[in-house]
């Protein structure tokens, strides 16, 4: 199996002279990217094998590890539209790897054939996607994704395992606190900065008398934005940590520390 690896980050500082504030938000980032090194050293060490999980499970480290970090940055550049965005990409990320690797499934399922159901949907979302701007096209180009829609539909003829179907409707394969808690927390409350509407620019607009003012981003916390970020890390680390039966548990230790302090900080 191909090893994995992730880019150098800016700073190796666990802390430095500052506010309790600035403390905390520098431990946040510090320790979440420990993590992910700490996995991806693991990763690299000890799997030899090639099936779908540890293909699935050695991608989303790299791809989770990228979103965490930018999700770093804009936040603390106050872009906190772009963060939450991102957010609701990395909540969906932790969602999906869950679902994939989550053993006592209604249809007990293997992990492998999970992902191939996901691998299925997949590539029927790319089709759809790819018919929609077929007919704008130029005659070479809709030739190749003609080839490319003809390709997919052949991989998904010889899936023979079901489509997952619609993201949310596949959390009820999970158990009910995935869907009624935590899609809520990582994903739904990051609509908005996916889908932004009236209502939310109406939002940005502050009044006094006749002079209106328009903010180019939400009043919201930035720590709060990398606590979210931190979290779907961690539950997409702890899968890949459990699926190995690798020790998890000075993560979980670690996570609960950070999340307890920043609460008691917001209160």
């Amino acid at each position: 199996m191909t090893g994995i690896g992730l880019a150098p980050r800016a700073s190796n500082t666990l802390f430095y002279f500052g506010s309790k504030g600035d403390i905390m938000e520098n431990s946040i980032e510090t320790t979440t990217n420990k993590w992910f090194e700490e996995t991806v050293s693991k990763v690299n060490d000890k799997v030899n094998s090639d099936t779908p999980a540890d293909n699935l499970l050695s991608g989303i480290v790299p791809v989770a590890y990228n979103y965490c970090n930018a999700v770093f940055v804009l936040a603390n550049t106050n872009h906190k539209l772009p963060a939450m965005a991102l957010l609701r990409i990395l909540g969906e990320l932790a969602l999906r790897v869950i679902w994939c690797m989550y053993k006592d499934n209604p249809r007990k399922e293997s992990h492998d054939v999970r992902i191939l159901r996901w691998l299925k949907t997949t590539n029927d979302e790319e089709i759809k996607l790819l018919k929609k701007v077929l007919p704008s096209a130029n005659p070479e180009d809709a030739a190749n994704i003609q080839h490319t829609i003809d390709y997919l539909q052949g991989e998904i003829d010889k899936n023979p395992h079901l489509f997952v179907g619609p993201f949310y409707n596949s959390l009820d394969e999970l158990p009910s606190p995935y869907k009624k808690d935590i899609y809520p927390i990582l994903y739904g409350a990051f609509n908005r900065a996916i889908h932004p509407n009236l209502k939310l620019f109406w939002n940005l607009v502050r009044q006094e008398g006749n002079r209106r003012t328009f903010l180019p981003d939400l009043e919201v916390d930035a720590q709060a934005l990398k606590i979210y970020s931190m979290t779907a890390a961690f539950n997409i680390l702890a899968i890949v940590r459990l699926y190995y039966e690798w020790d998890y548990k000075g993560m979980k230790t670690e996570y609960l520390i950070i999340k307890r302090e920043s609460a008691g900080q917001q209160e």
